[in-house]
């Protein structure tokens, strides 16, 4: 079985995911293998741009009834400032056969930031502001200070998560994200990710 996936980001997500890949959380039984989508440069990195990419591969390709497509994206400022339509994004993708949404708010580094704090841990006043994720700089975002602060090893975050912290708290970022999620909305409309149901397909149950 397939899990074919196509990132809104560039390096993030398909370091996360290859990293998932090759550990030994990865189920690997040779029953599912995963294939990253690449994106052309000229290529739009909105939602609305990715899923168009997803679909044309499900198109183009041979692939099995059984396999699943999966768009891995971020709320961002999709929504407030581009006015796209996350809810009818979210019920395109479940119109079509094993078509799925993995949406983090406001972005992935909230999926990371589940291996490592429970959103309880957060306080109100932070979480307000990890949810704004104001720019503080060219490339970075207040999330990713707070994710550097969480990971405390001194040498901040660059967009590229160590597997050595993340991967061994993979089972706890699940956990935590399901404790926060709202099950009949389409998307997390506050903090949290969805990223969680892709992940759970993808690791041995049994570790």
């Amino acid at each position: 079985k397939f899990y074919i996936l196509a990132y809104e980001g560039t390096v993030t997500e398909k370091k996360y995911f290859e990293d998932l890949r090759n550990s030994e959380l990865f189920n690997d039984s040779g029953s599912i293998e995963t294939i990253p989508l690449k994106r052309g440069a000229r290529e739009g990195s909105n939602p609305l741009a990715v899923k168009a990419l997803l679909s044309k591969a499900k198109q183009d390709y041979n692939f099995k009834p059984t396999d699943e497509f999966w768009l891995v994206i971020d709320r961002d400022d999709w929504e407030t400032i581009h006015n796209i339509d996350l809810v009818k994004l979210a019920e395109d993708c479940k119109s079509e056969k094993n078509f799925f949404m993995a949406l983090s708010n406001p972005c992935f580094e909230m999926w990371l930031i589940l291996h490592l704090k429970k959103l309880e841990e957060i306080s109100a006043e932070e979480k307000v502001k990890i949810y704004a994720n104001a720019a503080i700089s060219a490339k970075k975002h207040y999330i990713d200070e707070v994710l550097a602060n969480y990971i405390g090893d001194g040498r901040g975050y660059n967009k590229r998560p160590n597997p050595a912290v993340f991967l061994p708290k993979v089972k706890q970022a699940i956990h935590n994200a399901k404790e926060i999620a709202v099950m009949e909305d389409p998307y997390p409309k506050t903090l949290g990710s969805d990223v969680y149901k892709l992940v759970e397909k993808l690791i041995m149950i049994d570790l």
